[in-house]
């Protein structure tokens, strides 16, 4: 099980609780299963003690497991994760401004980099993305799946501006949105709008037209932001 663990860019810990809850999310380890102890997981890993103890604690902080002191560590219900990642999602309305407005910053100049700096393979993979959220979006609606590419796509034309300070912080940024990702994916109609949206980045960029990328990318935040609070909004009117 635990043969392919590597460490990457992420902190030690952040990359130990990726790999147990991916676990989680495969079925590996059951709701209400009890999850090996600190020292068990820390042998499987090949990391500290330290670093198990930081990692389950992200991974109840998202509401993936419970502690129970005394008793041990849990797989967490699908109602209490969904609990969890709600508190991630349902943000203040001025933090969402402050965020898409970094947002806005980032990803403006990283399709303008992409324009001068991306190869064709790049682009090529930015397409391949783009597509697979097309198919995913006629089928059953997998939010997980539908987020992971969304994720993707930015991270990759990232990495396509060339400017690994660029990369570095919208690595960070997107870490921090990734419960919220996922929320956002169940807001009505609103991943045909983003596969949309992103296609049109594309065939920008294809076209060499910063200019046309950066309007195009500016539509696209404004358009998920504009659905974002909308559905704050909504859900914050009581009920008649």
């Amino acid at each position: 099980m635990f043969d392919t663990f590597e460490f990457e860019r992420k902190g030690i810990s952040e990359r130990a609780a990726d790999y147990i809850k991916q676990f989680i999310l495969d079925g590996k380890y059951k709701v209400n299963e009890k999850l090996p102890g600190e020292r068990e997981m820390a042998i499987n890993l090949k990391v500290s003690r330290n670093t198990v103890r930081e990692a389950y604690k992200i991974l109840e902080a998202y509401g993936y497991i419970t502690i129970k002191h005394g008793t041990g560590i849990f797989v967490a219900s699908e109602e209490y994760q969904i609990s969890k990642m709600a508190s991630f999602f349902f943000v203040s309305t001025d933090q969402l401004k402050d965020l898409f407005s970094i947002r806005r910053i980032l990803e403006n100049s990283a399709v303008e980099w992409a324009v001068k700096h991306a190869t064709e393979d790049q682009m090529n993979e930015l397409t391949e993305i783009v597509n697979k959220a097309k198919k995913e979006t006629r089928g059953e609606n997998d939010f997980q799946k539908l987020a992971e590419l969304d994720q993707k796509f930015h991270l990759t034309l990232a990495h396509m501006s060339g400017n690994t300070v660029l990369i570095h912080v919208m690595h960070n940024l997107i870490d921090l949105l990734q419960e919220s990702r996922i929320q956002s994916m169940q807001i009505p109609s609103r991943p045909v709008k983003s596969v949309d949206e992103h296609e049109t980045i594309v065939q920008a960029l294809q076209e060499r037209n910063a200019q046309k990328a950066q309007d195009n990318m500016a539509v696209h935040l404004e358009s998920v932001e504009k659905s974002i609070m909308e559905s704050l909004s909504s859900s914050a009117e009581p009920e008649q």
